[in-house]
């Protein structure tokens, strides 16, 4: 027997929830490996030598962290020195609006937070407050305000394309945040990236409820890692 640290993410990323895949073909004890390998790092193969008392305790800490947490909209926000800004139904043009809906629908959700939030070309925020909040510097306040204060910069498919590089590593709370943004305002799809997820639809069923339902959330409360220490068989 030896100890497995297992860092914790106070930030449950897009990153992570692209890990996950699709849970429709494994078995219970899988989907919960799936889980702990995509939020620790540690390979699949390495995970199944664990001892299932193990596996069941790391699974819990993950679960219990990640519970405590939900969706956050920010319409303004700056992320690794550059401002972006969600672009509101209301100034795109029908292009955008297609590409963003097709993306909604295919469960493609880098795509999708890459047409909705752009860099913020033109800005008028002396006049707000900005606060800090793990990497994440934000504005707070009415969306319908706040989208007066700004303009992103032109909807392109090559700059979508490399600035999905850069928001895997976004909390998924704020991809959460605004596709919940869209669906209040008429976004509206029963195919929607959340809603066709497989790994959503299986996580909706009773025998999953208890465990991960809450699990594509991210933590947005802390900037560290919280560590736990299981025991495992060598491998």
């Amino acid at each position: 027997m030896k100890n497995i640290k297992i860092d914790i993410p106070v930030e449950f990323t897009i990153e992570h929830y692209q890990k996950l895949g699709q849970f429709e073909h494994l078995s219970e004890v899988e989907k919960i490996i799936r889980i702990v390998s995509a939020i620790s790092d540690y390979d699949e193969d390495f995970i199944r030598t664990w001892d299932i008392t193990s596996l069941q305790k790391v699974y819990l800490d993950i679960h219990e962290k990640i519970t405590t947490t939900e969706a956050i909209f920010l319409p303004i926000f700056e992320f690794e020195g550059i401002k972006y800004g969600l672009q509101p139904i209301s100034k795109m043009n029908a292009g955008e609006y297609i590409d963003l809906e097709k993306q909604l629908q295919e469960g493609n959700v880098l795509d999708a937070i890459s047409i909705m939030y752009r860099p913020i070309v033109k800005d008028r925020f002396n006049s707000l407050e900005w606060k800090i909040r793990n990497n994440i510097k934000f504005i707070q306040g009415k969306s319908e305000t706040l989208f007066k204060y700004y303009t992103v910069e032109d909807y392109d498919n090559e700059k979508r394309e490399w600035r999905k590089d850069i928001f895997k590593n976004l909390p998924m709370s704020i991809a959460l945040g605004a596709y919940n943004f869209f669906l209040l305002i008429g976004i509206q799809s029963s195919n929607s990236f959340l809603q066709s997820s497989q790994v959503l639809n299986q996580m909706e069923k009773k025998e999953m409820k208890e465990g991960m339902d809450q699990v594509f959330k991210s933590i947005l409360d802390g900037s560290s890692h919280s560590t736990t220490s299981q025991k495992t068989g060598e491998s």
